[in-house]
């Protein structure tokens, strides 16, 4: 009997390889996915460093929560929550930002380290105002279907670069607010 139940259950969905996740939903995302790999090395660089509790606690929690937010927000059921949640996690990427700048001033982070984490922030905080600016003006437009979105139409390069530092996520007033 047991043996029955194990191949019928075999038999289910497809087979991922090792610890690839299918590219499916919020999956797609090229900002979950950077932000998955920034929580990732900001991982390994806690692990190499020895920190008080509360800072990699800390540290750790703003980490994951960009990519965990970005997640959440892509399986609301509305646009201006999934905007809503992408919000947040560009205030938990800032909130990472600045927990490493601190460790990086009070020499808990090694400058190298730091220097390639802060740039993985920047790219990720790029990328997600790039996603932001995409979904507002399908907002505006009534254009948004989950649903039949193919790959991702947006990228971190636009006419805003020129305006934001690297190290910005900050959007235009009044861009991806709900009003």
């Amino acid at each position: 009997m047991e043996e029955g139940r194990r191949k019928k259950e075999e038999g289910r969905g497809k087979k991922e390889e090792g610890w690839v996740a299918a590219q499916r939903g919020y999956r797609r995302l090229i900002a979950w996915q950077k932000s998955q790999a920034l929580a990732s090395s900001v991982y390994v660089a806690l692990r190499q460093e020895r920190l008080p509790h509360w800072l990699e606690d800390q540290v750790g929690r703003s980490a994951g929560s960009v990519h965990a937010n970005i997640a959440e927000g892509y399986t609301r059921s509305s646009l201006r929550d999934y905007l809503r949640f992408l919000d947040i996690a560009r205030s938990s990427l800032a909130e990472l930002e600045s927990h490493l700048y601190f460790m990086a001033n009070n020499n808990l982070l090694d400058a190298g380290t730091y220097a390639e984490l802060d740039k993985s922030c920047s790219e990720v905080g790029n990328i997600l105002v790039g996603l932001m600016r995409s979904l507002t003006a399908k907002l505006k437009d009534g254009s948004w279907n989950r649903l039949s979105e193919e790959a991702a139409e947006y990228t971190a390069a636009s006419a805003w670069d020129d305006l934001l530092p690297p190290s910005s996520f900050l959007l235009p007033s009044g861009e991806g607010q709900e009003g």
